[in-house]
């Protein structure tokens, strides 16, 4: 459903330098942690940095669909493209997901609840991921097949959403290795 491609400039954005888990050889550090070459202009060695930074795939950066409203740092929402824990029933070899940076919040985002809906009608896999404690990795869960009932009724989605990010207040984060 979505063409991932375009580019665009990061600017001032530097969630993924602090959202994301890296274990890689050249660099290691824990979801929740910011990146030691990040400043507040944003990647202080953008020109020379790692491959898994070059590699990484931001939604926002790379859907022409996603306007500058789904900016991470401005919509409390990273996009990254998934690719395991996609049931085999599902076509698809790649899926979507959303890490929400601002919990419950973001699902107050006009456009997100709109594209959530567009990717369970078209059956592209879709996963929710909720932040945990520094140092730990995100909940995540596939919506598709739970979500699917609720994807004719945008109210109906908000709110079953709005349970499951709820009921994340209890799970146990499994902690990310030291860097």
């Amino acid at each position: 459903m979505l063409a991932w491609g375009m580019a665009r400039s990061c600017g001032e954005c530097t969630v993924c330098c602090t959202a994301l888990a890296i274990e890689t050889l050249e660099l290691r550090k824990q979801p929740g942690v910011t990146c030691a070459h990040c400043t507040v202009r944003g990647c202080g060695i953008y020109e020379s940095r790692f491959p898994i930074c070059r590699s990484y795939f931001c939604g926002w950066f790379g859907l022409p669909e996603l306007d500058e409203s789904w900016r991470p740092d401005r919509s409390g929402i990273l996009i990254s493209p998934r690719h395991d824990g996609i049931p085999p029933q599902y076509e698809a070899g790649e899926g979507i997901e959303f890490l929400l940076l601002i919990g419950e919040a973001a699902l107050a985002h006009p456009p997100f609840i709109p594209l959530l809906r567009a990717l369970l009608e078209s059956r592209t896999p879709a996963f929710l991921a909720l932040p945990g404690p520094v140092g730990h990795y995100p909940a995540r869960v596939f919506l598709n097949d739970v979500l699917a009932p609720a994807a004719g009724d945008p109210a109906t989605l908000v709110l079953v959403l709005s349970r499951m990010i709820r009921s994340a207040a209890g799970h146990r984060f499994e902690p990310a290795p030291p860097p």
